[in-house]
């Protein structure tokens, strides 16, 4: 009997999963300890049990991006918020697009490069040459661009005057570079540059973020952010991350708790 392509990459995703869980338990004190820090009020046995569902989610979705094209052609996604989508590019401003390391990116990279939204994704680049092409070619074969996060700024720009979308992912730790927000009742030192982009070419910002509700089944949401007249990079970084942060809230076992959030903490 031939199995079926879906029943193989939850076989590979629970092997990675029991390799990593258990075997190699590559940051696997850090996960609970992030949980702890997020969640303080939750059991033992909670931070485990969502660590589990957390390392299982992430190994599904590792699968299902080395199986693009096809593994993409098998979802069922729907999409919220996409008039504001459309109504953000009819202004001809630009747009950067805000999300976090939450939930399914690379199936929100796919769609928006598949449906025609000229995206550039800010990219890290990876050490080895190799997986670099391979990740690359492969996020990139839907029709989204790339560049490196250092990259020239004006190339970021010109990116943004020719009314494209430019994709950063501004929930990682921007060390002393970074604006110091609120995110789960602590201080996180947060990326500047989204709200960097908005204050200095009056581009349009829109939250956005792919998550998972069951089996195969995705949602895509678009939420604008409209920042108020005075607005200051911390007080844009702080209306994103309060965003980023009620989902994680809803999803927790999809949010990446292997980085350190919170490392970088405020001189006293």
């Amino acid at each position: 009997m031939r199995l079926s392509p879906q029943f193989m990459r939850t076989l590979y995703s629970y092997i990675f999963f029991i390799i990593l869980f258990y075997l190699i338990p590559i940051r696997k004190s850090e996960y609970i300890k992030n949980l702890r820090s997020a969640f303080p009020d939750q059991s033992g046995q909670w931070y485990k049990r969502l660590a589990k569902k957390g390392y299982l989610f992430f190994m599904n979705e590792f699968i299902r991006f080395f199986a693009f094209p096809k593994s993409f052609d098998e979802i069922d996604l729907q999409v919220l918020g996409r008039e504001n989508l459309d109504n953000a590019f009819e202004k001809g401003k630009g747009i950067v697009f805000i999300t976090g390391h939450i939930g399914a990116w690379e199936l929100l990279s796919a769609w928006l490069g598949s449906n025609g939204y000229p995206t550039t994704i800010v990219l890290a680049k990876q050490k080895n040459r190799g997986s670099n092409k391979f990740i690359i070619d492969h996020r990139c074969q839907f029709g989204t661009k790339y560049v490196y996060r250092r990259s020239s700024i004006d190339e970021m720009y010109s990116i943004l005057e020719k009314n494209e979308a430019l994709a950063l992912a501004s929930d990682q730790d921007a060390r002393k570079r970074g604006v110091f927000v609120n995110f789960f009742g602590k201080k996180a030192s947060t990326p500047k540059g989204a709200a960097r982009f908005y204050l200095n070419s009056g581009c349009l910002l829109i939250f956005t973020l792919c998550y998972k509700v069951g089996k195969n089944k995705y949602v895509i949401d678009f939420v604008p952010i409209v920042p108020e007249d005075g607005a200051s990079v911390e007080s844009i970084t702080q209306s994103f991350t309060k965003i980023l942060e009620k989902y994680i809230r809803k999803y927790p076992e999809q949010y990446f708790w292997f980085h350190r959030r919170w490392k970088t903490q405020p001189i006293k």
